[in-house]
């Protein structure tokens, strides 16, 4: 099979597929990556051949929608369906910035199948314009392909010759049976005709290895992150207020920041702080006994992997707050929201986290959930079956 993977420009959006990616090129098959912006980087950082969808205007309208959630608080002073309704229209125009790059590669390539994400409505598109099966790639919480960026989508799919955009084939479903999805554009809808459970398999990408990160230290460690884009840590304002409140605990904190200018952090920091660039979760969690995020679903899915407790602190009223909603009703972690949670508060929840053993044993539940679920090699030895009777 030839294998077209496509999502945002995001990098968070291209790092779940990597894995599903890898296990294709073992098994033989040949995998291309069209993107844009970081996602395009991040795809051939991890060892993928990756080609643009455009010049990256694509990423424009992305960047700016995280800005305006992550340095303002817009998203908070609107309701879930505003929310919804605004970040429809971005992405769509992403979509409409990237799907003739897209058609083009997918007929020049000449891909078999199209794998994207379910923001990624440009995916779905370029499969029905192109006549090749869709494949849906969860990032965590189950979703379909978002339907109200279609919506906005009418001239695009005329001019393509696409009378109908109906749901991807096979969904991959990268969410544990027991977190009930939270979905702020109403109940779960998914029309695939087969949908395949996957395991969440976190890939950050590779690093050389700190000494201390392979051990425990004498206190109880906590990381703090806010992700993989720097928008989220602005001059390390909110990275602040979180380390003056855990300053109150007996604690190392590890804290990573993706080479943000953090310009309002103390030089030096607090003793019991580590400050790292890049650390890959997977390796830094197994010696963590708990950790701060934003709500970012590839934080949140690596963190369930490796049953750590979780305090998810929300910067926008988007997926994340969505995805923290499970997390706190899972009893895997609490959640508080991002710019109302003071240093006392955050400290009084991660004392909470550390302190009730509940807290822990529903994530070490969920990871059991996780690694019993088909890996992304057990995906690819289905795929070629259920794509062949679907083409």
């Amino acid at each position: 099979m030839r294998l077209l993977f496509t999502t945002l420009p995001g990098p968070s959006h291209m790092l779940p597929m990597v894995p599903l990616a890898q296990a294709a090129l073992a098994a033989g098959h040949d995998v291309l990556v069209a993107a844009s912006g970081p996602a395009l980087t991040t795809a051939a950082a991890a060892g993928l051949h990756a080609v643009g969808t455009d010049d990256g205007a694509s990423a424009e309208p992305y960047e700016d929608l995280v800005r305006r959630f992550t340095e303002t608080d817009v998203s908070w002073q609107l309701r879930p369906d505003e929310v919804i309704a605004h970040v429809a229209r971005v992405f769509a125009e992403v979509a409409a910035r990237m799907v003739d790059g897209l058609v083009d590669t997918a007929t020049t390539w000449g891909a078999d199948a199209v794998v994207h994400t379910p923001p990624a409505v440009a995916g779905l598109l370029c499969a029905r314009a192109v006549g090749v099966p869709a494949v849906l790639h969860g990032i965590g919480t189950r979703r379909p392909t978002f339907r109200p960026a279609l919506q906005h989508l009418a001239p695009v799919t005329e001019r393509l010759g696409v009378a109908e955009v109906p749901e991807a084939e096979v969904e991959l479903d990268l969410n544990p049976a027991s977190l009930v999805p939270v979905l702020q554009d109403g109940p779960l809808r998914s029309a695939a005709a087969h949908v395949l459970p996957m395991r969440y398999a976190p890939y950050t990408g590779g690093a050389v290895l700190p000494g201390w990160a392979l051990r425990r230290g004498e206190r109880p460690r906590v990381a703090v992150t806010l992700g993989s884009l720097r928008t989220f840590y602005g001059d390390g304002t909110r990275l602040l207020e979180i380390i003056e409140g855990i300053a109150k605990l007996d604690l190392e904190v590890v804290l990573t920041t993706n080479g943000a200018d953090l310009s309002a952090l103390p030089d030096p920091l607090p003793g019991q702080v580590r400050l790292v660039d890049w650390i890959p979760l997977r390796a830094l969690l197994t010696t963590c006994d708990a950790i701060v995020h934003h709500g970012g679903m590839g934080t949140m899915y690596a963190s369930y992997d490796a049953g750590v407790p979780q305090l998810a602190v929300p910067m926008a009223h988007d997926d994340g707050h969505a995805a923290a909603q499970v997390l706190a009703a899972r009893g895997a972690g609490l959640m508080l929201e991002g710019p109302a949670a003071t240093g006392t508060e955050i400290a009084s929840a991660l004392g909470r986290l550390l302190d009730e053993p509940g807290f822990r044993s529903a994530g070490r539940e969920v990871s059991a959930e996780i690694r019993a679920m088909p890996t992304p090699a057990d995906a690819v030895a289905t795929l070629p079956a259920l794509l062949g009777g679907a083409r």
